[in-house]
Parts: structure tokens; C-alpha cells; sequence
């Protein structure tokens, strides 16, 4: 008996570090935000998950490669098709830009339970808001006004997350330069 007391107290008791949130769920329903250090969570009626909540998460849009596996024409040619950085200016020039969402997750349980697949959702996010500021704007002004595009860029793309109720905080963007497609 208390060989069993003590295996069901180690497997209850955890630990959470600085950089760290738990998101506690009792019976599969959230109850509760673990803090750092070690935490109590009765197994198995009170589960847990651990979310580095600090670390900066970077998603490159834009800049597609193509894998080397990629040999015959035809698959290279549907890669480079589907390049993601091509845009289409106020002034019907095609533009090629590609950057860099940084963001982290100031709110564990939303980012868990509210986005299925939360790096596709930010790129989709962030690329739309992209075209919809690029569409706007002239091929001519695009580089000079990169402060501009990059502060609106964040700004679009920060408050349709929070419309999702995604608890995801985009960090900054860094945007390369605007060109011409090859």
C-alpha cells in the first residue's frame, strides 16, 4: 500500500520551470494554470500540459526552397509556383517579399485549446494581412516605407488572433526586402 501511495505521488507531482506554464486539466476540462516550481496535479483525475511560454517562435514566410528530392522539371516547376512570397501591388506590379513572424504564447490555455494548428493559422494570418497591405500599396514606395508596412503588418495580424481568442502575442516582424520576382 504504500508503494502504491508513494508511485501515485510521484506521478502526481511535477515540475515547471521559469520559462515554462502548466495548463492543469481536471478530467479533461481546464482548471487551472501551474505556476513555476513544483506543482500537485492528482493522477489520473488532474492532467497537465507544459508550454514554454518565453521562448520566440519564428515563422518565415516567403521563402520557400526546394527540396533537394525534388528532380524531375514538373515537381520543381509546382514548388516554385507555390511561392508564397509573390504579391500583387496597388499599381498591378508583382512583388516578391518575404519575411519573418516572431511571436510567443503569453497564454497557454487559449493557444492549447483554441488553435488546431497554431503555426498554420499565424501563417495564414500573417500572409493574408500581407496581401491586404501590399494591394494597397506602390511598387515604388514599398522599400522606402518598410517601418510603415512592417508596424501595420503587426498590427493586422495581432488583432485577427485575438479576435480567434488565440492567446499567441506576435513579438515583432522582420520583413527583407521588397523585389521583383527572379
Amino acid at each position: 500500500l504504500l508503494a502504491a501511495v508513494a508511485v501515485w505521488l510521484f506521478t502526481s507531482v511535477y515540475t515547471v520551470r521559469p520559462e515554462q506554464s502548466s495548463v492543469e486539466l481536471f478530467l479533461g476540462e481546464f482548471s487551472a494554470i501551474g505556476e513555476s516550481g513544483l506543482n500537485f496535479a492528482p493522477c489520473p483525475i488532474v492532467t497537465y500540459e507544459i508550454v514554454n511560454v518565453s521562448q520566440a517562435r519564428v515563422i518565415e514566410i516567403g521563402e520557400e526552397e526546394v527540396p533537394a528530392q525534388l528532380s524531375d522539371s514538373r515537381a520543381v516547376q509546382s514548388q516554385l509556383e507555390a511561392d508564397i512570397g509573390l504579391m500583387l501591388t496597388g499599381d498591378e506590379n508583382i512583388v516578391d517579399i518575404d519575411f519573418q513572424v516572431v511571436w510567443n504564447i503569453p497564454e497557454p490555455d487559449k493557444f492549447l485549446f483554441n488553435l488546431a494548428d497554431p503555426e498554420t493559422t499565424i501563417t495564414a494570418v500573417a500572409e493574408s494581412a500581407m496581401r491586404e497591405i501590399i494591394a494597397t500599396s506602390e511598387l515604388a514606395s514599398l522599400n522606402r516605407e518598410r517601418a510603415v508596412i512592417r508596424e501595420r503588418l503587426q498590427e493586422l495580424t495581432q488583432s485577427t488572433l485575438n479576435s480567434y481568442d488565440s492567446g499567441v502575442n506576435i513579438v515583432r516582424i522582420n520583413l527583407d526586402e521588397a523585389d521583383p520576382p527572379a
